[in-house]
């Protein structure tokens, strides 16, 4: 399910096509849930055996939700990334954790300082056979299984972890690069006199008609609906935006690229 497409269209292709499966981002699970429960409360021909989700684990909260709005028992998660594909999956078994199940004929999978690598074992003709997801996890033993391998992904280098949940770096650029900007960046902080909390600063080029002061109130809804926060995301974080020149733009001291988020926290 693509973030391009309107829900009330997702929905008339649910209805007529009746599937089984539903598979999509969390955050784009959740938005299709939360525009169900508001328009179609009481529709029972929303059912699905099962739910698969990618990257981003999910909490308890939102698996109920979502077992709740979909009908549906099953959550279950995959692993991967654009460079090897996904390579790892759960199992019923594992559903409520961040463990994910690989085939060893398939996939090597190797725990340097903490970073999890993946060698493909099958595609040797192409040129990058191991890279390095930049995740952290471990293997967990299994021995007593020659086809399978246990992965545990502790951190994911995709993901902003944010109190009271985490939101994909893509999904909020795909969020940001709504607003008329020339270019924009996020800086992710502890607060200077309270560690507990964290400030979100966004700076801002903006084109010579562009005003900043309306995008807090969407941004600040758009936090609420991503970490499933069931209180005002200002009761976790602080939003701020600062309307900068370009040159003011922080950049790779090495490369020259910009930086699009940068986390600052300890």
């Amino acid at each position: 399910m693509g973030s391009d497409v309107e829900d009330d269209k997702v929905l008339k292709i649910i209805e007529h096509f009746r599937p089984n499966v539903l598979m999509g981002s969390p955050y784009r699970l959740m938005q299709l849930a939360l525009f169900i429960e508001k328009h179609y409360q009481t529709n029972e021909k929303i059912h699905f055996e099962k739910i698969f989700f990618a990257c981003e684990p999910l909490n308890n909260l939102k698996r109920d939700y979502f077992k709740r709005v979909f009908h549906c028992s099953t959550c279950l998660g995959f692993y991967g990334s654009a460079e090897t594909g996904v390579f790892a999956c759960q199992t019923p078994e594992y559903s409520t954790t961040r463990l994910y199940m690989y085939p060893k004929e398939l996939v090597q999978v190797d725990i340097n300082n903490e970073q999890i690598i993946v060698t493909n074992l099958v595609r040797r003709r192409n040129q990058l056979i191991r890279f390095n997801t930049g995740d952290l996890g471990r293997l967990i033993p299994t021995d007593d299984n020659e086809k399978y391998g246990l992965v545990e992904v502790w951190q994911s280098q995709r993901l902003i972890d944010l109190t009271p949940g985490s939101i994909m770096k893509s999904d909020i650029e795909e969020f940001m690069n709504q607003f008329d900007l020339i270019e924009w960046q996020l800086i992710i902080e502890n607060e200077l006199h309270n560690n507990n909390r964290t400030m979100l600063t966004f700076r801002c080029v903006g084109k010579l008609n562009t005003t900043i002061e309306h995008m807090k109130t969407d941004v600040n809804n758009y936090l609420t609906r991503c970490l499933g926060s069931s209180f005002p995301i200002e009761d976790h974080l602080t939003t701020r935006f600062e309307s900068i020149p370009y040159e003011a733009l922080i950049r790779d001291q090495v490369s020259n690229k910009l930086l699009k988020m940068i986390d600052k926290r300890s």
